[in-house]
């Protein structure tokens, strides 16, 4: 993405890009530090209805950040949001999803262009990540899931991108977009992907929505398939941050003090799973998990 002809290399993109991030960190900040019980929440009225698209915990306006997932400024401000709030590792921690994807290719031989395997992104936000896969593997047959129509609609926009500026007329594979939260993914028949990555989703999901999630990730995994995992580290991980990394809940992340203290791989054994890699890199952490061929 350095080079001098990439959308990132233009002064307009750059100017673009900085105005929105200076404005949300401003309207972050004043939230941050003088919260009132509106500044937590989002336009969206709670839902009397357990089966609305939309579940209540979504509902909050993570970071503090403008709108939470629900509006187009959101999303077009949250990649340079969030790189500046990790000071500029953020694209290098989500990579670590790709070390044990390599892995597992090269284990069972697959197409180094990722020809003929499907897989699934779930909770793919703006569809940054998504690229990175498809550098690797540009025949690959994806699927994006985002839970916010106006993030989803940004990781089109961003797929079309990479279409015209990465592969310049090269043949790639399909990509399809879908509404869908993580822990419903109704759309979609038991073994349907071979592969299923989720790259910081977890930690703003409630417990029982996490659970839930390893379950229909389980169920839509072929066998011999893989779970890619990537999300901050939980308490243990570096121990030298056990003590302060509880304060990111201060940035209205309401289920990330359970998040750090839970036992993540059991969900995953839970739905059938068995254990694969862990790697952790700064501030991230990334867990692999393989759905064993039926005895």
């Amino acid at each position: 993405e350095m080079g001098l002809s990439h959308r990132q290399a233009n002064p307009l993109y750059f100017v673009d890009k900085t105005s929105r991030l200076v404005q949300e960190a401003a309207a972050i900040l004043q939230r941050r530090w003088s919260p009132k019980p509106a500044d937590k929440s989002v336009w969206m009225l709670p839902s009397i209805d357990p089966t609305a698209m939309y579940p209540d915990y979504y509902k909050t306006n993570f970071h503090f950040q403008t709108d939470g997932w629900m509006s187009s400024d959101s999303a077009k401000v949250y990649e340079a949001s969030s790189e500046t709030i990790f000071f500029g590792r953020q694209d290098a921690m989500q990579r670590t999803a790709l070390v044990p994807l390599a892995k597992w290719f090269k284990d069972r031989k697959l197409p180094a262009d990722g020809s003929g395997v499907s897989l699934l992104e779930v909770g793919a936000g703006t569809g940054r990540f998504n690229t990175f896969i498809r550098d690797n593997y540009p025949l690959l047959d994806v699927t994006l899931t985002e839970l916010s129509p106006f993030y989803l609609e940004e990781s089109r926009q961003n797929a079309q991108y990479w279409e015209s500026a990465r592969r310049k007329g090269q043949p790639s594979g399909q990509t399809r977009f879908v509404q869908a939260a993580a822990e419903n993914l109704k759309q979609f028949a038991d073994e349907s992907f071979d592969a299923v990555v989720c790259v910081y989703l977890f930690h703003e999901l409630p417990r029982h929505a996490r659970e839930a999630a390893a379950a229909e990730w389980a169920r839509v995994l072929k066998p011999g398939g893989i779970v890619v995992f990537t999300d901050s580290l939980q308490l243990g991980d570096r121990t030298v941050m056990d003590n302060v990394m509880g304060n990111f809940e201060k940035m209205n992340e309401p289920h990330y003090g359970d998040y750090i203290s839970t036992f993540l791989p059991q969900m995953f054994l839970d739905a059938g799973l068995t254990c694969d890699q862990k790697l952790v890199l700064s501030t991230t952490k990334t867990l692999s998990f393989l759905k064993p061929h039926s005895p």
